[in-house]
Formats: structure tokens, sequence, C-alpha cells
């Protein structure tokens, strides 16, 4: 039973950490007003970048500096539509994740030369110096370093929206972008600050994919774990300990997932196994969590091009 317990505890914290990392991203982004159902894309590229990286260099920390310079750079053109141009955020997100999935199968193609899966490079699975701390210390080593980084992040973005003025700003511009005008808050610079943002944490995410769970990139890794961390966004009501939380709730599916599937003969068909994460979700946001409702200028463009009525 411990191991059991001990297993899944593992599994989760792995599973769960992409999906948190990006849902940090999503609630950021969110909270200033800016839908960012894009977060899907930001994953992809991350991933795609942070293998580039390791794989050129020979270094996974530098993976994982490309992947989050890949994902500002996503969520900068995505600020430039919906911020600047007040264009529409939805369909600029989505659009997003068709780029980032066709740069990504593009790059696999010509630097890799196949349709499938990149070359095997350095990566961070583990964090070995934790090995030495007393008792915990076998338990902690076995986990990667985002791990580590995703609750670092964690309280640091819970900082920055509970405690700082930049986290009230943010908060007044997703409410009433107009009155934060008035005010002399720059609408676009703190929209822009949050999104980007987005990018970094997206980056991140991603990383963790192709260098924290494995060693390479391969073709649709992704699968939907974007569209389950806007989930989390929203089970978790916008606030980024609820988003943090969600998201390991939604691991915590994919851990039991995985470890029926590790059990001998069990007699359903492993595709529906698959599917335990997304019912679940699915479930929990459709019947447990009452109507959720985000920040009053979320998905409203507010620019010197487009006003809010």
């Amino acid at each position: 039973m411990t191991g059991m317990i001990s297993i899944l505890l593992l599994s989760t914290l792995r599973m769960g950490t992409p999906l948190a990392l990006t849902a940090l991203g999503g609630t950021m982004s969110e909270r200033s007003g800016v839908t960012n159902i894009g977060l899907e894309g930001i994953l992809t590229a991350g991933a795609f970048a942070a293998v580039v990286g390791s794989y050129f260099t020979g270094n996974p920390w530098i993976g994982v500096l490309c992947a989050i310079i890949m994902g500002i750079a996503i969520s900068a053109i995505h600020s430039f539509i919906a911020v600047t141009a007040g264009g529409a955020q939805n369909i600029s997100a989505m659009a997003l994740v068709m780029l980032a999935n066709g740069f990504s199968a593009v790059g696999l193609n010509a630097i890799f030369k196949s349709a499938g899966n990149s070359a095997q490079v350095n990566a961070l699975p583990t964090t070995p110096i934790l090995a030495h701390i007393p008792v915990v210390g076998e338990f902690l080593a076995k986990l990667s370093p985002f791990v580590y980084i995703a609750f670092i992040m964690l309280f640091v973005v819970w900082y920055i929206l509970k405690h700082t003025p930049l986290g009230l700003r943010i908060t007044m511009v997703g409410e009433q972008p107009k009155a934060a005008e008035t005010a002399g808050i720059s609408v676009a610079k703190i929209r822009y600050f949050s999104v980007l943002a987005s990018g970094f944490l997206g980056g991140l995410g991603g990383a963790y994919l192709s260098l924290g769970q494995m060693n390479l990139y391969q073709d649709g890794m992704v699968s939907g774990r974007g569209y389950l961390a806007l989930g989390a966004v929203i089970m978790g009501k916008w606030n980024p300990v609820g988003a943090f939380f969600s998201a390991m709730f939604f691991g915590l599916f994919e851990a039991i997932q995985i470890y029926v599937q590790m059990i001998p003969n069990f007699p359903v068909p492993h595709e529906f196994i698959e599917m335990i994460p997304y019912v679940a979700s699915l479930i929990v946001l459709a019947g447990f969590i009452g109507k959720a409702e985000g920040p009053a200028a979320n998905g409203k463009p507010y620019s010197r091009f487009v006003n809010l009525r």
C-alpha cells in the first residue's frame, strides 16, 4: 500500500508539473484581461525549442532557456494582436497553436530528419543533489528540478498578485481597464507583461515535457495538456494557488491512468484508460465547481484602436 501511494505521489508531481506551470501562466494572462487558449501552442513550441537547445549545446539548461525564449516570442505575437491591435483573442491564440504545431513539425524534419521524434538529448529527469538529505532525500532526488521550480513559481506568482502594487494593477486592468487608465495605469504595458509572463511559464512547462519527463521531442507529445491547464485556471477560479493545485489534481488522474495500465491483464482497453484525466476534467468543470466567473474584462479588447463599450 505504501509503495502504491509513493508511486502515485511521484507520478502526480511528474504529470502535474507541466500543467501547473502552464496554468500559472494562464492565470497571469487572464487576470490581466487577455484570454489565452493558446497555451497548447506555447507548450508545443517550448518542448521543441528545449530539445533543440540541448541538442546543439549539450547543456539541458540552455535548452530550458531556449524554451523560455520561444514561449515569450509566441506570447509577444499574441500580445501584439490582442493588446495593440485589439484583435479577437481566441482566434489569435488558436492561430498560434497551429503555428507552433507547424513550426515544430517542420523543424523536426529539418533538424533531425524525422517526422516522428527527435534524437535523444541531455535532459533533467532527476535532482541527484538532494539524495544526501536524510530520510526523504531518496524520494526528492527522483523528481526533476522542474518540480521544484514549479513550486517556486507558485510562490512568485502568488506573491506578485496578492502582495505587490503590480499585482493590484494586473487585477484592476483585468476588471476595469478604463478605470485603470484613468488612474494613470498603462493597460497595454500591464497586459503585455502578463501575457509574456504566461509565455515564460508555458515555455518552462514545455521544457519539462521534453527534458524532464523525457529526453527527446515527439510530435504530438503535448496531447491537449495546454487545454487541461486552461481548465485548471477555470477550476482554480483564476487564483494562482487554486490553478496550481487544480493542475496537480488533473496530474493525479494522469498518474492513476498510468498506474492502471501497469496492472497485468487489466480488462479495459488502454484507449479508454487514457481518457481518464480528460473525462475527470470535464466532470469536475461541469458539475463540482459551480459557476466560475473570470475577470470582468477578460477577452475584451482595450487599446487605442478598440475600446470597451
